[in-house]
């Protein structure tokens, strides 16, 4: 039987699959009022999608909008200006090209944490730029795997910075280095390669998207207090799922604004599976109730449906959640 709907705070930036193709949109998750996002004009002649990331939820409302080619472009969250840019073609013509795997703006708007591989040199580092490119860190003074750790760093909402190096949860601040490493306890058969990570709202814990070493290969989510090495398991596929030839990925975990849901989307990653395939899946929505959910069970108890709308709202993508 499925569950009644909670009602939940604020809005999620997604891909929307009830839009056209290349739509980003901000739905209100109370109204169901939604609104499309500015696309770049390099997305609206290459007739591709830009890429959207939110700055903490209890920041400025900073968003950086990534277009098709790689530009930047600070926008405010409400209004939708365009604060500030990084133009990429004057650094281009002087032959050096960032290459920035993931950039994820300030609390304050006024920085990027991400990875860059400049010129595809080398290893993708950890990098904090101002948005005027001044470069505050390049590089963390750990050895760990960055190729497959691009995603799995966040800010924290007093202006720190947490990232994932192999099995250590690092937390540092900008121009200072590092604060305190946790060695995590990961579960047997769970592989941080590739994995993602985001911060709660209160900056005391992460939620870390980990796959399995399996022989068909399921994500799983799990969240781990900062400083301790514990990981609690928050997801689970059903009987049906585990079972199968159905290789799921968990995308774009988001927490609430108030830190007491967590949104994502499951994806199959192997087109021979029909069902599981499409771009755009039933955004899910569990509580962080310190409980582990089962998902992908037929009785389809964590999507949701928006006042109005009879069909589960579904993204194609990453998700952000704002206030």
């Amino acid at each position: 039987m499925r569950r009644s709907p909670p009602v939940l705070p604020g809005r999620l930036l997604i891909e929307d699959g009830r839009q056209q193709a290349f739509e980003t949109s901000l739905v209100e998750l109370s109204s169901g009022k939604t609104q499309r996002m500015p696309r770049s004009e390099i997305a609206k002649g290459q007739t591709s999608a830009d890429t959207w990331a939110a700055g903490h939820p209890a920041g400025s409302g900073t968003l950086l909008r990534t277009d098709p080619l790689g530009n930047l472009a600070f926008m405010d969250g409400r209004t939708m200006d365009v604060l500030a840019a990084i133009n990429l073609v004057p650094l281009r013509e002087r032959g050096l090209d960032p290459q920035f795997r993931s950039a994820i703006p300030s609390p304050d708007g006024k920085y990027l944490l991400g990875y860059w591989q400049p010129n595809q040199e080398g290893k993708p580092r950890l990098f904090v730029i101002g948005r005027e490119l001044k470069l505050i860190e390049n590089g963390s003074p750990l050895r760990y795997p960055t190729q497959g750790a691009t995603h799995a760093l966040d800010w924290l909402p007093d202006g720190r910075y947490v990232y994932l190096a192999g099995n250590a949860l690092v937390v540092a601040r900008p121009g200072e280095g590092i604060i305190s490493q946790t060695r995590l306890e990961i579960p047997g058969g769970a592989d941080v390669e590739g994995a993602s990570l985001k911060a709660s709202p209160d900056g005391k814990h992460v939620i870390l998207t980990l796959e399995t070493q399996a022989r068909v290969p399921l994500g799983l989510l799990y969240a781990a207090r900062i400083g301790d090495s514990k990981l609690q398991l928050l997801t689970q596929p059903s009987a049906g799922i585990a079972n199968g030839s159905v290789r799921l990925s968990v995308q774009g975990a988001a927490w609430s604004p108030d830190g007491r849901w967590i949104a994502f989307v499951m994806r199959g990653i192997n087109p021979g599976t029909p069902g599981y395939y499409q771009a755009c899946q039933p955004v899910q929505v569990i509580p962080f109730d310190g409980a582990t959910h089962i998902i992908g069970g037929a009785e389809d108890r964590y999507s949701i449906r928006l006042p109005r709308d009879s069909k589960p709202l579904a993204a194609c993508g990453r998700i952000n959640w704002l206030p």
